[in-house]
């Protein structure tokens, strides 16, 4: 299911305001096959996510902790930072200072360009982990129909009172959550209908899939004619959706069980 989210619509201006509504301050996403997916600097088993709040409930940070599996002499926790400007997640700000403990300088010309070029393959390769690593926590943050806890899902009344503040207290025990396995459950058959013909398509209508997260304007105000000036737009941001699968309530529940 991945494959559908992990690349948004490119764009600097996510509202941070969106973070609000993850299920608890601080979160751990699994992402074992991440690296199978798409380019990254190196695999891991899952990452923390926890935005930073000010006095005032405004999220001014947002920390990454890579959960690094063991490759290539990398094992144990990284830790990364997002930056947050007027509540607005500068995503590609944060891109350009990956690399500034990683500078070098050498003598020979073509040795710096050698270092350049796999530097800057070493910083996409990081971007395409940090994009990735957003989309799923905006993923989680905005599908909460498709979010369900082990034992029965129920948003904790303590969080709410709790995240506005400038401190956390450690939490008292572990919930776990699955995530997305009713719409993965609608992409996984239409996928597996595909080669045969099977899916139920139209020509002039569009086959099943995941609408990226993108930006949408919404026209606010009367639809009356003599009323049209007074209309205003208004730019919302709409998470990854199905488009044309099955009702993905009605699906049944698939879980996959992964070697450990």
């Amino acid at each position: 299911m991945m494959k559908g989210f992990l690349k948004p619509e490119s764009r600097d201006n996510i509202p941070a305001q969106i973070l609000k509504e993850l299920p608890s301050w601080s979160i751990y996403v699994s992402a074992e096959n991440l690296h199978t997916i798409l380019p990254t600097s190196y695999p891991i088993h899952g990452f923390f996510f926890y935005p930073f709040l000010d006095n005032n409930g405004n999220i001014i940070r947002l920390f990454i902790i890579d959960d690094l599996k063991q490759s290539q002499g990398t094992t144990g926790l990284k830790e990364k930072d997002v930056d947050v400007v007027n509540n607005i997640i500068r995503i590609k700000d944060s891109r350009e200072g990956l690399l500034d403990s990683r500078k070098m300088e050498c003598i020979d010309g073509e040795v710096v360009v050698t270092v350049n070029e796999k530097l800057k393959d070493f910083r996409d390769r990081e971007f395409n982990l940090l994009n990735a690593q957003i989309s799923m926590v905006l993923y989680i943050c905005s599908q909460i129909n498709d979010i369900k806890e082990k034992n029965q899902f129920k948003r904790s009344e303590k969080h709410k009172k709790h995240v506005h503040t400038h401190h956390e207290l450690p939490a008292q025990n572990i919930r776990e959550w699955d995530v997305g396995i009713r719409m993965g459950q609608a992409i996984r058959q239409y996928r597996q209908a595909e080669p045969t013909g099977k899916e139920r398509t139209t020509i002039g209508s569009k086959r099943p899939h995941i609408r990226r997260g993108h930006w949408h304007t919404y026209w606010t105000g009367s639809k009356k004619p003599e009323l049209a000036h007074e209309r205003k737009p208004r730019l919302i941001w709409l998470p990854p959706v199905p488009v044309n699968l099955e009702d993905v309530n009605k699906l049944p529940v698939v879980i996959t069980p992964i070697d450990k």
